[in-house]
């Protein structure tokens, strides 16, 4: 029983998979495209003043007409480990050996890490060069959105109550503002629907400004100067493309 299944929606599949695999080969088609990818970046601008290296990972759904041109959304948790300014923010209420006193008396075990969200409208089109497929080739897209980061504090067994729950965000220097994204890759439609990915150049510019009123470290907030936050790097990520046969009204997955 338990092959059965599996098998007979082989069998069922079968048959459309050929008529998909000839279809995709030859022409340029519509299709839709849910995404899931990763990527690494380097920071440039204010955000290198403030973190280090930092990843992504996100999920986007896309549209390709006959035309080539591509529409669609995507969404990125941003993260990373190096917080530059650590020291200096918590300066205030660490003691000599640069440690934050729990409320055992103890040292704290703290870590602060980066985080941040990333909301994009993507606008593009598809080159078909670097393959015999029309449905593959160069995508270059461009992007408008809103992007937010900030400093997480994370404290062992929640023993430090000067920088747990809403006394953290007195120092998660939170900041967001609208960004613009651009991205240039290739894009790989398997005829077999297996190989389907996807991997490029990626490029984030944020325009933003701080969002908190209070940080204690500053007795005030922060000045409110706009911050050139920018992500330089390489994206890469898996797909589902789902598209129709001309004969036919179904979906392959």
């Amino acid at each position: 029983m338990k092959r059965f299944l599996p098998n007979l929606l082989l069998i069922i599949l079968l048959p459309f998979s050929f008529s998909c695999k000839a279809q995709v080969s030859d022409s340029a088609i519509n299709m839709h495209i849910p995404r899931v990818d990763v990527g690494f970046y380097v920071p440039a601008g204010d955000l290198a003043e403030r973190f280090g290296l930092n990843s992504s990972i996100g999920v986007s759904y896309l549209f390709k007409d006959k035309k080539q041109w591509i529409y669609g959304a995507q969404f990125e948790y941003l993260f990373g480990g190096n917080v530059k300014q650590e020291e200096e923010i918590f300066d205030n209420i660490t003691a000599s050996n640069g440690s934050i006193i729990d409320a055992s008396g103890s040292m704290a075990l703290m870590d602060t890490y980066e985080r941040g969200i990333s909301v994009t409208a993507t606008f593009g089109k598809l080159l078909n060069i670097w393959s015999n497929n029309p449905n593959s080739g160069l995508m270059v897209t461009g992007g408008l959105g809103y992007l937010t980061h900030h400093i997480r504090t994370e404290v062992y067994m929640n023993l430090a109550p000067q920088v747990y729950d809403e006394y953290a965000e007195g120092y998660d220097r939170l900041s967001g503002g609208p960004q613009y994204n651009l991205f240039a890759g290739y894009i790989n439609v398997d005829p077999q629907n297996i190989f389907n990915f996807y991997v490029g150049f990626d490029f984030k510019h944020a325009m933003t400004k701080p969002l908190r009123n209070y940080q204690f470290d500053l007795q005030g907030p922060e000045p409110d100067d706009l911050r050139h936050d920018i992500f330089i790097g390489i994206k890469a990520g898996w797909m589902l493309p789902l598209y129709r046969h001309k004969a036919a009204s179904y979906y392959y997955y």
